[in-house]
C-alpha cells in the first residue's frame, strides 16, 4: 500500500489521486478528503493554484 503526501493538507494518504498540474504538467498528489472538499492546492513547481 503506497503512502504519499497530499499537496493540499500535507498529510500522508493511502487514498489519493495523482493529477497533473494544468500549467506545467508536474504530478501532484491530492487525498480523497481534500478532493471531495475542494480544498485549495498549489503546484510546488510553478505555483499555480486551484480549488
Amino acid at each position: 500500500m503506497a503512502l504519499k503526501n497530499c499537496v493540499s493538507c500535507g498529510k500522508l494518504a493511502t487514498e489519493f489521486a495523482e493529477i497533473p498540474c494544468a500549467n506545467c504538467g508536474e504530478k501532484m498528489i491530492r487525498c480523497k478528503r481534500c478532493r471531495q472538499s475542494s480544498n485549495p492546492y498549489k503546484c510546488k513547481k510553478c505555483g499555480r493554484d486551484g480549488p
